[in-house]
């Protein structure tokens, strides 16, 4: 945006520049031209004005050549281009070779200006003085080089074009310098908002640049606040609804410790100390700020190994057949060992729930096509899903809340992946869950 309008600006301040420049360049050369014919006029004037006054003429009342040369003479160097031409062809002064404009002024008896090549002559026609007719005999031209007529022209201009360069970098400085009071809060606020995104709930910006984008400044800050007052209510839920399920749990395990069986009493017991750390784990995390728990990893080949273990004495128990595969040594997945475990015991679980006993199913983990990505599937040998709908929450069709695939995609998600459903070459339904690479 900046660059932009700093081309934008320098396009317009060329364009009035340009407007400007020309007709005022036209103006300056004209004013050149101007000048030195009239002096060349001035000259020519005063010359035959001298000749008029003269007292050495001819018996006939014309002007003589000795009283031409002698005019000449006293007007001395600022002369050199002046000519007096008589009408029987005699020349005092500067030659002239080109006699067109010469005849008309004889024949028409009249001053003009003429522009012939190399320059520009004036031309003064004289009458005799005893000429009843008044007819013309001499006749004064003063010449006007072309380096005459545009003389300080050049320096002029030159002058007029570092005017008009000065003037549109100055522009284009000034739209820079704008373009940069605009540009610069509008990065601070993208900045801003990608490291809130990150979980930066702390991240402000100083609001700054034109009154619009100020405002913006204010509503993100605003925003900001909001947020992290939310997730901050939102934690507190969290745990305070983790807390309330001690007491089920508390009435849990006084009944599990009154089971006459010592053997079914103990497992029950163990199980409910594993819900109970699960319980005090989701607490403490709940109420620990998001800045504070930093980023987390996990490696996905060692959490299947563990939960298909765990998993396998109920399996054998249904009598299904069990295949876990890892591959590619450590797999980094950007989730913690729990949450990755409880993603794959979600998994597991919705086998056990959704098919028959005795239905095998296999588990592999293995690193992705894409870089540093690594996959897990779930596939089994039962009757698959009825449609793709199943990703969505609420949408299982099979008797369950549709929650269990929903949270599997969101945690997927939120590592820079995501999850496929389709169908198994097994001939079951076949969950592929792809995990985006872990921050360095």
């Amino acid at each position: 945006m900046r660059q932009r309008i700093a081309i934008l600006s320098l396009a317009i301040s060329t364009l009035v520049v340009i407007a400007f420049m020309i007709p005022l360049a036209l103006l300056l050369r004209n004013q050149a031209q101007t000048r030195a014919l009239s002096r060349a006029e001035t000259l020519a004037q005063a010359i035959a004005t001298a000749l008029v006054v003269d007292t050495t003429r001819t018996e006939g009342g014309q002007v003589s050549v000795p009283a031409a040369q002698t005019v000449l003479e006293v007007f001395g160097t600022g002369a050199d281009a002046v000519t007096i031409l008589f009408a029987d062809g005699e020349q005092v002064g500067a030659p002239v070779f080109q006699a067109d404009n010469i005849d008309v002024a004889f024949s028409e008896a009249r001053a003009f200006t003429a522009f012939t090549e190399g320059g520009a002559e004036i031309l003064v026609p004289l009458y005799s003085a005893d000429s009843p007719d008044q007819e013309v005999d001499v006749v004064v031209r003063a010449f006007v080089p072309d380096e005459d007529l545009i003389e300080g022209v050049w320096v002029a201009w030159g002058m007029l074009a570092g005017l008009g360069v000065f003037l549109v970098i100055v522009a284009v400085v000034a739209a820079d310098r704008l373009g940069r009071s605009v540009v610069r809060p509008v990065h601070e606020l993208s900045q801003a908002a990608l490291a809130l995104g990150g979980g930066d709930l702390n991240r402000r910006v100083t609001p700054a640049g034109p009154d619009e984008i100020a405002d913006v400044g204010v509503a993100f800050n605003f925003l900001a606040e909001r947020l992290r007052l939310l997730l901050a209510e939102e934690r507190e839920s969290v745990a305070d609804l983790s807390h309330r399920l001690r007491t089920p749990l508390t009435a849990l395990r006084l009944q599990a410790e009154t089971l006459g069986d010592p053997e079914a009493s103990a497992v029950l017991l163990g199980d409910i100390d594993r819900l109970e750390a699960a319980v005090d784990r989701m607490i403490e995390e709940a109420r620990k700020p998001a800045e504070e728990k930093g980023p987390e990893q996990a490696d996905l080949g060692a959490v299947v190994r563990h939960r298909a273990t765990f998993w396998k004495v109920l399996a054998d128990e249904q009598g299904r057949s069990v295949d876990v595969h890892t591959s590619g040594g450590r797999l980094p997945v950007a989730m913690s060992p729990q949450d990755l475990g409880a993603l794959i015991d979600t998994l597991l679980e919705n086998v056990f729930s959704h098919t028959d006993a005795g239905v095998g199913y296999r588990v592999e983990a293995r690193p992705g096509f894409g870089e540093r990505q690594v996959v897990l599937v779930v596939e089994d040998h039962g009757h698959g899903f009825e449609d793709d709908s199943a990703i969505e929450r609420g949408e299982s069709g099979g008797g369950s809340t549709g929650l269990g695939l929903d949270i599997v995609h969101r945690a997927a998600e939120r590592t820079g992946g995501g999850v496929k459903i389709g169908a198994s070459a097994l001939g079951g339904a076949r969950v592929e869950v792809v995990f985006g690479p872990p921050p360095n």
